[in-house]
Protein backbone atom coordinates (compact mmCIF):
# COMPACT_ATOMS: atom_id res chain seq x y z
CA UNK A 1 0.00 0.00 0.00
CA UNK A 2 1.35 3.43 -0.92
CA UNK A 3 1.49 6.04 1.81
CA UNK A 4 1.53 9.79 1.29
CA UNK A 5 5.31 9.72 1.88
CA UNK A 6 5.75 7.43 -1.14
CA UNK A 7 3.75 9.60 -3.56
CA UNK A 8 6.41 12.29 -3.95
CA UNK A 9 6.50 14.03 -7.31
CA UNK A 10 10.14 15.08 -7.16
CA UNK A 11 13.35 13.88 -5.56
CA UNK A 12 13.95 15.20 -2.05
CA UNK A 13 17.38 16.25 -0.87
CA UNK A 14 18.37 15.50 2.74
CA UNK A 15 19.14 18.67 4.71
CA UNK A 16 19.39 19.81 8.32
CA UNK A 17 18.10 23.35 8.08
CA UNK A 18 16.40 25.69 10.55
CA UNK A 19 13.11 27.21 9.35
CA UNK A 20 10.04 28.85 10.93
CA UNK A 21 6.33 28.07 10.71
CA UNK A 22 3.98 31.08 10.84
CA UNK A 23 1.14 30.07 13.16
CA UNK A 24 -0.23 33.62 13.14
CA UNK A 25 1.17 36.82 11.60
CA UNK A 26 3.04 37.58 14.85
CA UNK A 27 3.72 34.02 16.08
CA UNK A 28 6.51 31.89 14.62
CA UNK A 29 7.53 28.38 15.66
CA UNK A 30 11.00 27.07 14.93
CA UNK A 31 11.33 23.80 13.06
CA UNK A 32 13.92 21.72 11.23
CA UNK A 33 13.74 20.74 7.58
CA UNK A 34 14.85 17.12 7.23
CA UNK A 35 14.48 16.97 3.47
CA UNK A 36 13.23 19.27 0.76
CA UNK A 37 12.36 19.26 -2.93
CA UNK A 38 10.82 21.69 -5.39
CA UNK A 39 7.36 20.43 -4.42
CA UNK A 40 7.52 19.78 -0.67
CA UNK A 41 9.43 18.98 2.51
CA UNK A 42 9.61 16.93 5.68
CA UNK A 43 9.59 19.12 8.78
CA UNK A 44 10.50 18.21 12.34
CA UNK A 45 8.74 19.98 15.23
CA UNK A 46 8.28 19.33 18.97
CA UNK A 47 4.58 18.58 18.53
CA UNK A 48 2.43 18.63 15.39
CA UNK A 49 -0.91 18.99 17.20
CA UNK A 50 -0.93 22.81 17.09
CA UNK A 51 0.29 23.12 13.50
CA UNK A 52 -2.55 24.10 11.12
CA UNK A 53 -3.22 22.21 7.90
CA UNK A 54 -2.02 25.27 5.92
CA UNK A 55 0.71 27.69 6.89
CA UNK A 56 3.58 29.82 5.59
CA UNK A 57 7.04 28.32 6.05
CA UNK A 58 9.90 30.82 6.29
CA UNK A 59 13.12 29.38 4.87
CA UNK A 60 15.41 32.34 5.54
CA UNK A 61 16.13 34.43 8.61
CA UNK A 62 14.88 37.58 6.85
CA UNK A 63 11.69 35.96 5.54
CA UNK A 64 12.63 36.52 1.90
CA UNK A 65 12.46 32.81 1.05
CA UNK A 66 9.11 31.35 2.06
CA UNK A 67 6.55 28.84 0.89
CA UNK A 68 2.83 28.46 1.43
CA UNK A 69 2.41 24.86 2.62
CA UNK A 70 -0.33 22.27 2.90
CA UNK A 71 0.15 19.34 5.28
CA UNK A 72 -0.10 15.99 3.46
CA UNK A 73 0.84 13.71 6.36
CA UNK A 74 1.41 14.01 10.12
CA UNK A 75 3.24 12.07 12.78
CA UNK A 76 3.69 13.20 16.42
CA UNK A 77 6.98 15.05 15.69
CA UNK A 78 7.09 15.33 11.89
CA UNK A 79 5.02 16.77 9.05
CA UNK A 80 5.10 16.17 5.34
CA UNK A 81 4.08 19.26 3.38
CA UNK A 82 3.52 20.14 -0.23
CA UNK A 83 4.37 23.60 -1.47
CA UNK A 84 1.51 25.48 -3.06
CA UNK A 85 3.92 27.15 -5.52
CA UNK A 86 7.28 26.07 -6.95
CA UNK A 87 10.43 28.08 -6.16
CA UNK A 88 12.12 30.07 -8.90
CA UNK A 89 15.73 29.30 -9.81
CA UNK A 90 16.93 32.27 -7.72
CA UNK A 91 14.84 31.18 -4.74
CA UNK A 92 16.30 27.66 -4.84
CA UNK A 93 19.71 29.17 -4.04
CA UNK A 94 18.30 30.51 -0.76
CA UNK A 95 17.17 27.07 0.44
CA UNK A 96 20.62 25.97 1.60
CA UNK A 97 22.50 28.08 4.15
CA UNK A 98 26.03 29.14 3.23
CA UNK A 99 27.26 29.26 6.85
CA UNK A 100 25.89 28.44 10.27
CA UNK A 101 25.24 32.18 10.77
CA UNK A 102 22.68 32.16 7.96
CA UNK A 103 20.17 30.23 10.10
CA UNK A 104 20.85 31.62 13.57
CA UNK A 105 17.74 33.75 14.02
CA UNK A 106 14.09 33.87 12.87
CA UNK A 107 12.78 36.21 10.18
CA UNK A 108 13.00 39.86 11.20
CA UNK A 109 9.73 41.06 9.71
CA UNK A 110 7.44 38.24 8.61
CA UNK A 111 5.04 39.05 5.84
CA UNK A 112 2.01 36.80 5.50
CA UNK A 113 1.86 37.02 1.73
CA UNK A 114 3.48 34.09 0.00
Amino acid sequence: MLTEKNKRKSLRRPVRYTAWIALKPDELRGCVLSDISDTGARIGVDNTENIPDRFVLYLSKHGTARRACTVVWREPRQLGVSFMTRPTVGERDKLTPKTAGDVASPPLAPDESA
